[in-house]
């Protein structure tokens, strides 16, 4: 059963590395995707294919342009092959290793990611506040845009709505992002040794 288990991580190992490359391609130049099936792309397609439709029907996954079916798509291979890799050098599965491993890779896959990809938005914006230039008002209006509801809150939070400079409030939430991302680090590593060290 473990060398099945083992032979099983590899399977969705390789099968993980054709979604990046599929998604890759796909990026890099999308009508060509939809040519021959015969195709190194098509029979790509169609390995691939089939597993990413299976998420397309949640609206929830995608926001306009952006698509995160894929993304939760690799998650789920990500959390399977650890569990079977876990089952495959141990011999043994449970409830509570299963469900810290389903927390953990759902913190390093979206959670830290999202704060991290807004702490790095934070510091460009703060980039941007001590050299502006003629051509980064436009940079600043883009990362504003998407900074705006998150700035407000903080805004509203830690200043009660007093006038601030842009610069304060961004250094402030560059060093709320840092604080919560810490603070959440922390606490999915404590919930996840009290999982695993469930008895059963």
């Amino acid at each position: 059963m473990r060398e099945f288990a083992r032979l099983l991580s590899v399977l969705l190992s390789i099968y993980n590395m054709l979604i990046i490359i599929r998604i890759i391609l796909q990026w890099f130049n999308p009508m060509r995707l939809q040519g021959s099936e015969n195709s190194l792309t098509g029979i790509l397609a169609k390995i691939v294919d089939p597993y990413l439709n299976l998420f397309k029907g949640i609206g929830a996954l995608r926001r306009g342009r952006l698509d995160f079916t894929p993304l939760v798509a690799l998650i789920i291979i990500n959390i399977v092959q650890r569990i079977l890799q876990t089952f495959a050098y141990t011999g043994q599965f449970s409830l509570g290793y299963t469900l810290a491993t389903i927390v953990q890779s759902l913190w390093w896959s979206i959670g830290s990611l999202i704060l991290g990809i807004f702490a790095v938005l934070l510091g460009v914006r703060l980039f941007f506040a001590y050299r502006r230039t003629p051509n980064s008002i436009q940079y600043i209006s883009m990362l504003d845009s998407w900074l705006m509801k998150p700035l407000d809150t903080i805004h509203s939070w830690f200043f009660r709505g007093r006038e601030v400079s842009d610069r304060m409030l961004l250094w402030t939430a560059i060093t709320v992002t840092i604080i919560t991302y810490v603070g959440i680090a922390i606490l999915v590593n404590l919930l996840v040794q009290w999982l695993v060290n469930l008895p059963f």
